[in-house]
């Protein structure tokens, strides 16, 4: 069997200067290496674009902070006609949705019996003022002869008794006229308030008494609006608040007022506070239609901007300022408040006429390069 020897020849080995030569051409090799990076970093860097971006300066505008409810329209008088008197309803003159003006005939109960009790009374009143003017003169005879000694005190007395007792008849006869002539009118049911009938209660032929119910008016002139808002609302509301009332149904459809009274008490089923307003109908609104209320709680100046200007960052909410060179910008810390659709206020971080970025905002970073360009809306949206 044959076996074969392994080469067991050391590897050559390379002369000092061999090894100092292949050094040398590493090391350049290398050096050559690292100058083409920078030169493409360079060269990067020279290509990187700056981002397109829109300004708009910044300005005051007014502020208003609002919230938003669904409340009610309710008629300010809606009087319950009862019958004062009984008796038979002979006329009616009004029906349900009539309009009606203060004083206005509404229905008639038979006053025959009434007319008569006021003729009684009258009679009454004629006799007893006949017996006065007797006995007054019978008291001025009785004090001639008294003075004369002819009739004694106790005479005069008498007399002048019998005059008092007749005026207090006349008195007593007077106020049973005065009632007649009242219960006679009521006989005649008539409107206190320029409104409507809402509802009506009786026919004509039907026997009612005092108490009785006759119609429902309401008054279709002068209306509130009720506005439940959060109790939370409360300290920020008083008699000068002021509110935007959108009616539903009807025209015309806005109106402003102001909060003439609250609720005392919070309603303990909603925990809401009751806003009432006074409201002049301006049209065709009518009582128990809803309403879209805007409450005003605050108006301020502010610095307002659009809303694509801020950007939100780890950090909070930030801005950027056009640099003075136009092509960069810097990035500025900022506290909004209140939304207004598609602007924001700026409570804090941002003066009046500084530029801000709007469009491209959220693609920058602090010390960015910029082409930018006044945004075309600005002048509009700051005026």
């Amino acid at each position: 069997m044959t076996y074969l020897q392994p080469d067991l020849k050391p590897a050559p080995r390379h002369n000092p200067l061999q090894r100092l030569i292949l050094l040398l051409a590493l090391c350049l090799t290398l050096i050559w290496l690292s100058g083409c990076g920078d030169d493409d970093a360079e060269e990067n860097d020279q290509e990187r674009p700056s981002i397109a971006v829109t300004w708009t300066a910044a300005s005051e505008q007014q502020v208003r902070e609002t919230r938003n409810a669904v409340g009610s329209i309710e008629a300010l008088s809606a009087p319950f006609i009862a019958a004062e008197i009984s008796g038979i309803i002979t006329t009616l003159k009004v029906d349900e949705g009539d309009e009606i003006e203060q004083g206005d005939l509404l229905a008639e109960i038979e006053a025959d019996d009434y007319r008569d009790e006021r003729d009684s009374a009258a009679a009454d009143v004629a006799r007893l003022t006949a017996q006065v003017g007797v006995q007054e003169r019978n008291v001025r005879r009785a004090q001639e002869l008294y003075a004369d000694d002819h009739i004694s005190a106790d005479e005069l007395d008498n007399a002048e008794a019998d005059l008092e007792s007749r005026e207090q008849e006349l008195t007593a006869a007077l106020a049973n006229l005065r009632r007649a002539e009242r219960n006679l009118e009521r006989t005649r049911i008539r409107s206190g308030i320029d409104g409507a009938v809402s509802e009506r209660h009786v026919s004509a032929g039907d026997y009612t008494v005092a108490g009785d119910p006759l119609f429902d008016l309401t008054d279709t002139h002068n209306l509130k609006a009720r506005i439940p808002v959060s109790e939370r609302l409360a300290q920020h509301i008083d008699s000068q608040t002021q509110l935007q009332l959108r009616n539903r149904s009807g025209s015309p459809s806005e109106y402003s007022a102001t909060v003439t009274n609250m609720r005392p008490n919070i309603s303990p089923r909603t925990r809401s506070l009751h806003l009432l307003a006074a409201i002049d109908n301006p049209g065709d609104w009518r009582p128990g239609a809803s309403i879209d209320a805007e409450v005003v709680l605050d108006v301020r100046e502010q610095i307002v901007l659009p809303t694509q200007s801020v950007v939100r960052r780890p950090a909070g909410e930030v801005v950027f300022i056009l640099d003075d060179d136009e092509q960069t910008v810097t990035e500025r810390s900022v506290e909004t408040g209140t939304r207004m659709g598609d602007r924001i206020e700026i409570s804090s971080g941002v003066e009046s006429g500084e530029r801000v970025v709007v469009d491209g905002a959220g693609f920058l970073t602090d010390g960015a390069e910029v082409r930018a360009e006044e945004r075309e809306d600005s002048e509009s949206a700051t005026e």
